[in-house]
């Protein structure tokens, strides 16, 4: 079955590449390379409730229950100084 490109045609082109973002350079985690993973087992329920709360202080997206641990590890430093 081919395509029909022609459908194509007059759907938009897309913006000159000095009109959009670049997201390579605004990308945060690449800045920093001595980042490391942390890993460690929890119970289903746990690991449940904890991505509700990360979605709902940060949003349903990449990275949310990392913020939420972090956001948690700087309270407990603050409180066990």
């Amino acid at each position: 079955m081919a395509t029909n490109l022609a459908k194509l045609k007059g759907k938009g082109t897309p913006p000159p590449a000095d009109v959009t973002p670049d997201i390579v350079a605004e990308n945060p985690r690449g800045a920093d390379a001595s980042m490391r993973p942390i890993q460690f087992r929890v119970s289903e329920s746990v690991f449940q409730e904890f991505s509700e709360q990360a979605g709902r202080e940060f949003g349903f997206n990449k990275g949310a229950k990392s913020q939420l641990f972090l956001k948690l590890w700087t309270a407990y430093k603050t409180a066990h100084k």
